[in-house]
């Protein structure tokens, strides 16, 4: 990917990721469905690894991180979700 497109990739993520944050702080957490839950519960090791182990592994990939936008009906998953969505953010301000 050249320099020019790359900058550009990263200033409409920022720009995102800006957005994300007001509509989420804004609006309040909306339930999560379902599907959205179950996918939370198989796609994260929650269970297994701390938010932080796992953010430090995944999370340069993890660009548009959405799961903490949403409540769950498990308070462990929900936290856990919120703390990787916490140090997700603050990873993006140090870059």
């Amino acid at each position: 990917m050249s320099e020019a497109r790359r900058r550009h990739l990263d200033e409409l993520t920022d720009r995102w990721r800006s957005r994300h944050e007001a509509r989420r702080l804004s609006e309040g957490l909306a339930a999560a469905d379902p599907e959205r839950e179950a996918r939370a519960r198989s796609f994260f090791p929650w269970t297994t690894e701390t938010a932080a182990e796992y953010g430090a592994r995944h999370g340069a990939a993890m660009v548009g991180y959405t799961y903490d936008a949403y409540t769950y009906t498990d308070p462990a998953l929900q936290a856990w979700l919120a703390e990787l969505g916490e140090i997700l953010r603050q990873r993006g301000r140090r870059c």
